[in-house]
């Protein structure tokens, strides 16, 4: 269809940075599930209020509430502050909508972007976890974890709907994902007088946790008993980027402690605090015993 014709039907006010909502008339789908995201909140939160004393360090603003996310350093935007990182932070550049399809859409322009599939444009924000992914080696991008893709359509208003083929959608939810004993696996034992352990990011991509600026942790608590079942000591890890612990890739991380009493059994529990959460999330707990003397 020529470009004179789109012209005449096209929605002028969808090229002026529209709200969410006004995008949610058809892409319906997509909004719900950016609205259940962190994206969605990332002005609006506590954690990110009180994290940035009220929103006065500049140093959070570009990322928190963007105004073109190009695969670079974003500017901080002055309109819409409450939407966060909402649809046009991410789709509207250079006086077009665009995303990962080459595409007819009736109401505004559309370009084809290939970064949209790429982790480059994540790290435009990410950029700490974008260097660890990097240092991996892994293929599977950001978007292949946090934005998993199924069938289905860009836009669920008719007639547009029928425009086009149902296509591989990526979840806007961008989901933070669930940590187990298949991600984070532990080896231990005790020898003469010490209990050694070690942990192992088998999985994960990336540093776990990650953050550029946020303060996620795991917290690893070993509780030593004797053969009575009384306890006799404990010990506690943080695991934190902002830390400099957090476990690294394919990387062993050792710890070791020494034994001044008599121990029979040693419990292990390992629990995840996201950055916007006070709540520890339990990733396993384990035991292990000692070999009678």
């Amino acid at each position: 269809m020529p470009e004179s014709a789109l012209e005449l039907v096209r929605d002028k006010a969808l090229l002026e940075r529209p709200e969410a909502k006004r995008c949610s008339e058809c892409h319906q789908d997509i909004y719900e599930a950016w609205k259940e995201s962190r994206h969605s909140i990332s002005w609006t939160s506590k954690t990110y209020i009180e994290a940035s004393d009220n929103r006065t360090k500049e140093k959070c603003l570009a990322c928190h509430i963007p105004e073109s996310v190009k695969g670079e350093k974003p500017s901080p935007r002055l309109d819409r502050r409450d939407e966060g990182i909402y649809c046009v932070s991410c789709h509207f550049v250079d006086g077009k909508m665009n995303g990962p399809y080459d595409l007819l859409a009736l109401p505004h322009p559309t370009h084809r972007n290939p970064d949209y599939v790429r982790s480059s444009f994540c790290g435009s924000c990410h950029e700490k976890t974008l260097k660890e992914w990097k240092e991996t080696g892994v293929e599977d991008t950001c978007q292949d974890c946090h934005m998993p893709r199924k069938k289905g359509r860009l836009t669920q208003k008719l007639p547009l709907s029928l425009l086009h083929q149902k296509k591989w959608v990526g979840n806007h939810k961008f989901l933070h994902g669930d940590l187990t004993e298949k991600d984070i696996r532990m080896d231990a034992g005790f020898k003469d007088n010490f209990f050694n352990l070690s942990l192992l990011n088998k999985t994960i991509p990336h540093a776990v946790p990650t953050a550029d600026n946020g303060d996620p942790r795991l917290y690893l608590y070993i509780t030593f008993f004797n053969e009575a079942g009384e306890q006799v000591d404990q010990a506690k890890e943080i695991l934190a980027p902002q830390q400099e612990t957090a476990l690294a890739f394919n990387k062993k991380a050792d710890f070791q402690y020494r034994l001044f009493n008599p121990v029979s059994q040693a419990n292990i529990v390992l629990k995840y605090q996201p950055a916007w959460s006070k709540e520890k999330e339990l990733v396993w707990e384990k035991s292990v015993r000692s070999e009678p003397k």
